[in-house]
């Protein structure tokens, strides 16, 4: 392979999706300032540029303005961060509104499913099947319970696994950009993890 192979078409992505992922998530972010605030912080601002590399069925939506419901299931782990974080913002066009709830709904877009939901995990997914629901959730097997992306916290780093084949059985799309970023697939094709 040679120094332009693969890999390096790689770098300048995964440099604008870090500085993407930095900016949406505000100052005070960047390595090394381990808190949970700060965690949650990355991870919201992840959330969002997940969101970015998804497409949707258009008749998950009623319009072409109608918002992208970003919703959590269960105990909240962001606070007021996903709201800071997404107020004002929007993707493809649409504004996102933030919804909590302790059932899934079939009306989100994006469901960020709680670890307080670990016992229920199959049970949820199996009431979304069919659904054009993007999951993601940050407990270990998240992808293997039938979730779509796997948020990864080590240390001050936080990563992702994707599963396209779950995503692509609820009718989503995602995007090359965003699998190639993802630490399972690096991991698969021989890159860095």
């Amino acid at each position: 392979m040679t120094a332009r192979g693969p890999q390096w078409r790689v770098l300048p992505v995964a440099l604008v999706l870090w500085g993407t992922v930095l900016g949406a998530a505000g100052p005070g972010t960047g390595p090394g300032e381990g808190t949970r605030a700060d965690e949650y912080r990355v991870k919201a601002a992840f959330l969002f540029n997940f969101a970015k590399f998804i497409e949707w069925p258009s008749s998950s939506f009623s319009g072409t303005t109608t918002p992208l419901q970003v919703c959590v299931l269960g105990v909240d782990p962001f606070g007021s961060t996903l709201d800071d974080t997404l107020r004002g913002r929007a993707v493809a066009g649409r504004p996102i509104q933030v919804r909590r709830m302790t059932e899934p709904d079939r009306s989100c877009h994006l469901l960020f499913i709680s670890t307080s939901e670990r016992k229920r995990l199959p049970l949820i997914t199996e009431q979304l099947r069919g659904a054009s629901i993007l999951t993601v959730g940050e407990d270990d097997g998240f992808i293997a319970a039938g979730g779509m992306i796997e948020l990864i916290s080590d240390g001050d780093n936080v990563q992702f696994n994707v599963s396209p084949l779950a995503a692509e059985r609820a009718g989503l799309h995602v995007s090359a950009r965003l699998v190639s970023l993802a630490a399972n697939q690096r991991h698969a094709s021989g890159g860095r993890r």
